[in-house]
């Protein structure tokens, strides 16, 4: 009554239910939110990082290339302008190429290898990032795939460093490099940066590391191989270690299989594409060979005389004619090579040649291989001249009006009083050969020393040293003095200066200056410099005319003969210094000056009993190698003649030929009693006083002398003379050597027929009786 229905009573276990279900209900909406919270800071999250990232993306700039990326060699090349010589690479060997002359096929080969989507992907490859990525974090590997474009960002604008932050910096970049240039221009720059191993950069150095040939000339084979090798030069170059010809041919394989698949060679062809002949690895030649010596040199003319900064040779890309003709230079390593003594193993020779009038250097053997020695014989080698300062002394003599007929006697050996000495000066010709009255052409052909030496005191030996540096020989060249002996050649001038000297009777008087740059230019325009000849006149025509024919009897009848018939006119002068230390030949034709210098060891060892010869001197070896080097240099060249001697002092009055009864207040005549000696020696092993104590400083007064008397030559007593080093051994007459080697003055048993008597080319008797044939 009253009461309303009643509730069922609840059961424990229903009630249990009820809570359960509730408790669901609740945890689905908590996860519900915990997704959506999730989702929403997820999104949050991509849209915060897409901003993110768009902002470093607009912010990052194209960096600058690296300074590798813009290095390049410079090439030295021929005088030519086209057959290279060396190149300076500043370790990395690197020359550009455009497009263009890259043939398609070798692209294709690329492509094949590197990145065969390269023209339809946006310069990065997300499979390829996302797995780096991924073996980045999981390993302590920072390997991955790239794309050429990244490949391209890493090597021309970024360090080559292993981090994350270089391969987040390398994908933006890559991005940002695919919108702004071609797909043509990004595979320009890459071949023109990877790295293909044997220090080449580039494709085109590549192509001339591997095959020797450049990048236009490439075959499909050729192309194929290379294009593989960029991916571990040390695993697939052949020559780096064993098992790399198996590794080199699999990966040849897969790159040709690519250009198939690809559609880019077709099969037939590409199975008949053979894997190709390789060339082995050469080293750099600035730094080896004989062009060691010339890149060198070249190199420090550009630094020391052109101002070009060390780096632009380097990396700077020029491109550097030098004035080194192929053919010459061929023919000095082959004349140094087929004449030079295989022992002892010591033996240095230098040989320069130089065009008269002009200096350009067109041939340099300064050693056999830079790499083993850094000393260059022709420039850095101070040798004592020897003989080749006769011609000094005679150029002297000429323009003082001293004919080259005027006679002397060459009697062996001859003293000379020496004003403040207590001893006589001794001087000896080559094994003391006997001369009688000769001319000076005569003494000169056969290098006599005793006539020199009282040619050089008649003209005073200052004089000598005077017309030394007239023809360019520096004032502070050592031993350069004002002594007697002086004409014996104890000067020590490097064989490019004494090419240079007698290069002005090549060029009738005209000194230049040598030189081995002709032009340097750059792509970049900064350099375009061009040489010209640094020239001027020193010497009268008519005394280079009178001494260059003297000169010429030198080949054809004394110490020069072992040179050989040239086929045109030559002229020369031998030279050997005191103890054979150091030979020499010296000599021209009107078109080219060669110098040929030799010595062993340090230059203090005595060149005796080698190969064939007792006494190594000029006219032994040096002038064998100078007349091949002549041969070959010349064949084909017109053959010119020089000027017609002039005959300067010629006309002079008649006088008689100086007695015994005449005197010389300074020359005592010599006696066997003397002990004293000064044995110079034109090649010859010479015992000389030290010429600061025993030769005049001033030229000797004279009172009408007689012609000094002989000595019964005894052996040179030895003593330590003054260095008139540099006097040279002679043959026999007509230069057939006797049997222990040719040498400078003539056979003592076959003396030169006395001449007719006259005036020694002054009008007045000269010291050591001159006179003059009529």
């Amino acid at each position: 009554m009253g009461n309303g229905p009643q509730r069922p009573a609840r059961t424990r276990a229903g009630q249990r239910r009820t809570v359960r279900a509730r408790r669901s209900r609740r945890r689905r909406l908590t996860w519900r939110r915990a997704l959506l919270t999730l989702f929403g800071l997820g999104v949050a999250g991509l849209l915060l990082g897409g901003a993110v990232l768009a902002l470093v993306y607009s912010r990052t700039d194209i960096p600058q290339p690296n300074e590798f990326a813009t290095s390049e060699s410079s090439i030295l090349y021929y005088a030519d302008g086209e057959t290279e010589l060396a190149r300076f690479t500043g370790g990395y060997d690197r020359e550009s190429v455009p497009l263009a002359e890259v043939p398609e096929h070798v692209r294709q080969a690329m492509l094949a290898a590197e990145d065969r989507s390269f023209y339809e992907n946006q310069g990065v490859s997300v499979t390829g990032t996302a797995r780096a990525l991924w073996r980045n974090l999981t390993s302590d590997s920072t390997q991955g795939g790239s794309t050429i474009t990244q490949q391209y960002v890493k090597n021309y604008f970024l360090s080559h460093e292993q981090t994350l932050t270089r391969k987040f910096n390398e994908v933006l970049i890559a991005v940002k490099i695919d919108r702004e240039l071609s797909k043509d221009q990004i595979l320009e720059n890459y071949l023109n940066t990877i790295y293909f191993g044997r220090g080449a950069y580039g494709i085109q150095t590549a192509s001339r590391a591997y095959f020797g040939k450049d990048v236009s000339d490439l075959s499909v084979a050729e192309g194929a191989f290379l294009a593989g090798v960029t991916n571990g030069p040390a695993l697939f170059d052949p020559a780096y270690q064993d098992g790399n010809q198996e590794r080199a041919e699999q990966r040849f394989a897969y790159v040709i299989g690519g250009m198939v698949e690809e559609g880019w060679l077709p099969a037939a062809e590409a199975e008949a594409t053979g894997f190709p002949e390789i060339q082995d690895p050469e080293p750099t030649t600035a730094t080896t060979g004989t062009e060691g010596y010339i890149a060198t040199r070249v190199r420090a003319e550009l630094v020391n005389e052109l101002g070009i900064a060390e780096e632009d040779l380097d990396r700077g890309g020029l491109r550097i004619v030098t004035t080194i003709d192929e053919r010459h230079q061929e023919a000095a390593e082959t004349a140094v090579r087929e004449n030079l003594p295989e022992e002892p193993e010591d033996l240095r020779a230098g040989l320069v040649a130089i065009r008269p009038g002009d200096g350009a250097v067109t041939a340099m053997y300064g050693g056999a291989d830079y790499s083993e020695q850094q000393l260059n014989t022709v420039t850095d080698a101070q040798l004592q001249a020897g003989s080749l300062f006769k011609v000094f002394t005679l150029i002297a003599a000429v323009q003082d009006g001293i004919s080259t007929e005027s006679v002397f006697p060459g009697p062996s050996p001859m003293e000379f009083t020496i004003e403040g000495q207590d001893e006589p000066y001794e001087v000896n010709n080559f094994r003391d050969a006997q001369f009688g009255p000769i001319d000076l052409r005569t003494a000169t052909a056969h290098s006599v020393n005793t006539v020199y030496v009282q040619l050089n005191q008649q003209i005073g030996p200052e004089r000598t040293r005077e017309v030394a540096e007239q023809l360019g020989l520096p004032e502070d060249t050592p031993g350069l003095d004002d002594e007697l002996s002086n004409v014996l050649g104890p000067a020590a001038p490097t064989v490019l200066e004494m090419s240079a000297a007698y290069s002005v009777l090549a060029a009738e008087g005209v000194r230049a200056e040598p030189y081995l740059v002709t032009t340097v230019s750059s792509e970049n325009g900064v350099y375009d410099y061009e040489r010209e000849p640094l020239t001027e006149d020193v010497l009268d025509g008519a005394v280079a005319a009178d001494v260059t024919e003297a000169m010429t009897h030198v080949i054809t009848e004394g110490s020069g003969v072992s040179a050989g018939e040239l086929g045109r006119p030559a002229a020369g002068k031998s030279g050997t210094s005191e103890n054979n230390k150091s030979a020499w030949f010296n000599g021209f034709v009107p078109q080219l000056t060669a110098t040929v210098g030799m010595y062993q060891g340090d230059g203090t060892v005595a060149m005796q009993d080698i190969g064939e010869f007792d006494q190594v001197t000029g006219g032994t070896y040096p002038a064998r190698i100078w007349g091949d080097f002549m041969r070959a240099a010349m064949e084909g060249e017109p053959v010119e003649a020089f000027p017609e001697r002039v005959g300067i002092g010629d006309e002079v009055e008649e006088t008689l030929e100086p007695t015994t009864e005449d005197t010389v207040t300074e020359t005592e005549e010599p006696t066997t009693e003397e002990t004293s000696t000064t044995t110079t020696e034109d090649e010859t092993t010479t015992t000389t006083e030290d010429p600061t104590t025993t030769e005049p400083t001033e030229e000797p007064t004279e009172t009408g002398p007689p012609e000094p008397t002989e000595t019964s030559p005894p052996e040179p007593t030895e003593t330590t003379p003054p260095e008139p080093t540099g006097t040279e051994p002679t043959g026999p007459p007509g230069g057939d050597p006797g049997p222990t080697g040719p040498g400078e003055t003539d056979d003592p048993t076959d003396p030169a027929e006395p001449g007719t008597t006259g005036t020694n080319g002054t009008g007045t008797r000269g010291t050591g009786g001159a006179s003059r044939t009529g």
